[in-house]
């Protein structure tokens, strides 16, 4: 089984010895806020200004009776 890298499909396999077998994701590169103010967020971390319109929430079931966000 491959990966996608950056985009890209590669045919890889996971480390599983440093993991003991189990997957464990990657920390996500994307640490900002929607604020009212546009002020940092509680991790202190940059923050975007709320805007009408300007962003949007897209929500997909992935198994049957339960959301992902």
């Amino acid at each position: 089984m491959g990966v996608l890298v950056e985009g890209v499909w590669e045919d890889q396999w996971y480390d599983t010895q440093s993991t003991a077998g189990r997957f464990v994701r990657c920390e996500s590169r994307y640490r900002n806020w929607i604020t009212p103010d546009g002020a940092p967020g509680p991790t202190g971390d940059s923050g975007f200004r709320a805007e009408p319109g300007r962003y949007h929430l897209y929500v997909r079931s992935l198994v049957r009776g339960r959301i992902a966000l």
